[in-house]
């Protein structure tokens, strides 16, 4: 648990989690994530909040982007909560959304 000493800092109160990508779909195969998360929570309480960052994705039926990855999101850990692995939280996870209308990646100088 030593890797975990950082949390015992009376400032520590949300650990955020960065989805990015598909990191939605993958969210409910994350067992051993939820577990880790389970232990640092014995360690040190905290809320969790899950972060999506991304690009604006085409919504569906007249819906926002941003509701759309919120919508895809909540479904995600509703499905998350009834396997039990959210049961460790005193309260329900936060959401956030952050839509960036342009995604950067590293560009590197061709020194050719």
């Amino acid at each position: 648990m030593d890797v975990f000493s950082t949390i015992t800092s009376p400032v520590f109160s949300e650990l955020v989690i960065i989805l990015v990508g598909d990191g939605i779909a993958r969210l409910p195969h994350e067992v051993m994530m939820f577990e880790t998360l389970r232990k640092m929570n014995e360690v040190r309480p905290f809320n969790l909040v899950f972060s999506f960052e991304g690009p604006p994705l085409v919504p569906r039926g007249g819906q926002s982007a941003s509701a759309e990855v919120r919508w895809k999101l909540e479904e995600a850990l509703d499905y998350v909560a009834t396997k039990g692995f959210l049961d460790f939280l005193d309260s329900p996870p936060i959401i956030r959304i952050v839509m960036r209308v342009h995604h950067y990646e590293w560009d590197f100088p061709d020194f050719d």
